[in-house]
């Protein structure tokens, strides 16, 4: 009897349900092994690799690697823990090499371990978690064909997420241990206005990319470069989160690491507030809305305050991609004797601005029904160095918010 044929490749769609699963798993409040089993879950389901294992280094013994998570075949045919060398196996090579391995053909890689189970298929790919340069575990699929160059990206790419949710939890861990909730409060702030505001955009577009494959190839192309982008801008913030939060005698995280791009906060201090400004733009003119920075006569600041000024107009155009359908929106800059002005202006379709100060919260039209603006956060942030927020906005009318952050 001949053997099943191998499952067809898995389609762009089913790529980018996979994204959009994953940058949900990251953005949640799992804890770890819940949130790695989920992930192991998705890259069999979605993507239909026959075994997935996704083995972390035990911290007490760092050259040993822990498989308690599996997911296909794995899962339903392995009940135990299994503890193996990375002085052994393709895995252990990713380790020590601290590479993507990409076996084609198992049968003739002598590093090939067979496992306990006897699943064994053809090719075998193991991506390393890197974090800050130091490894913490792997991303190892099996399959009956070799992967694709785009199969390797898109694993990479699950690894990078999963170091960033790693080290984030650890991260966490540590804060709980030491009872710093001040920081904790600050990290809440910063996820939101910045990592967590691009993976729910980056979710908004994978979700209507499929349908556009159906019906315009050409434009779901440019979507999907699109969703690559903020997937990659995502990435980058977390790594400078977690670079500005790790203690001092921690490895710095590598930017050039992947060819993620800078994020913005890292431009603001390198070029200043206008070019992080405009990097901040260009992500939104690349959704179709029509964009305007107008800043000639702004001065800089100090790196604290135009850190704030970034934050709040972060919120504020995330507003307008999630919820104001907006075609247009401008960003005026302005530095006057004793304070310095921001304003954020779209045409979309506003809201009644009388409920917001009164509850904080916006009624968001579709099916997404009560949805917060962040008012609150970016308050909090301006109020600590006694600046001053206002909010006008009327249904059909657009949004206008402007800020006032003393010289």
């Amino acid at each position: 009897m001949s053997p099943p044929p191998p499952p067809p490749a898995p389609d762009v769609g089913e790529r980018l349900r996979l994204l959009a699963r994953v940058g949900r798993i990251m953005a949640s409040d799992l804890e770890l092994y819940e949130m790695l089993q989920m992930t192991a879950d998705a890259l069999h389901e979605l993507l239909g690799f026959a075994n997935v294992d996704l083995p972390l280094l035990d911290e007490q013994d760092p050259g040993t690697l822990v498989i308690r998570i599996r997911g296909g075949s794995y899962k339903r045919e392995i009940r135990h823990e299994d503890r193996i060398s990375i002085e052994r196996g393709v895995m252990g090579a990713a380790i020590r090499e601290r590479k993507t391995q990409r076996v084609d053909d198992v049968a003739a890689d002598p590093r090939y371990v067979q496992p306990p189970s006897g699943l064994t298929m053809r090719a075998e790919l193991a991506v390393p978690i890197l974090h800050s340069g130091r490894p913490l575990g792997v991303v190892n699929v099996e399959g009956p064909e070799p992967f694709t160059p785009l199969e390797v990206e898109l694993i990479e790419m699950v690894a990078d997420y999963l170091a960033i949710a790693i080290g984030n939890r650890r991260l966490s861990e540590q804060e709980r241990r030491l009872a710093v909730v001040e920081e904790r409060q600050r990290l809440a702030r910063e996820l939101h206005d910045s990592v967590t505001q691009l993976l729910f955009s980056s979710t908004l577009l994978a979700e209507t990319i499929p349908v556009l494959f159906q019906k315009d190839s050409a434009a779901a192309e440019k979507k999907l470069a699109q969703l690559l982008d903020l997937n990659r801008r995502a990435l980058g913030e977390m790594r400078a989160l977690l670079r500005e939060l790790a203690p001092a005698n921690r490895v710095p995280v590598d930017f050039s690491s992947r060819e993620l791009p800078a994020p913005s906060f890292v431009v603001l201090h390198r070029q200043g507030l206008v070019e992080a400004l405009r990097m901040e733009l260009q992500a939104l003119e690349a959704q179709g809305v029509g964009v305007r920075l107008e800043a000639a006569t702004y001065e800089r600041q100090s790196r604290e305050r135009e850190e704030i000024l970034l934050r709040v107009a972060q919120e504020a155009l995330a507003n307008v991609a999630k919820h104001s359908g907006a075609r247009e929106v401008s960003v005026t800059l302005v530095s006057q004797p004793h304070e310095v002005r921001l304003s954020v202006r779209d045409n979309g379709r506003g809201f009644d601005a009388r409920q917001v100060r009164q509850t904080g919260a916006v009624p968001v039209v579709g099916s997404r029904a009560q949805a917060g603006l962040g008012i609150a956060s970016m308050r909090e942030r301006l109020r600590a160095h006694s600046g001053e927020l206002a909010l006008e906005s009327a249904p059909g009318h657009g949004t206008h918010v402007e800020v006032r952050l003393p010289r």
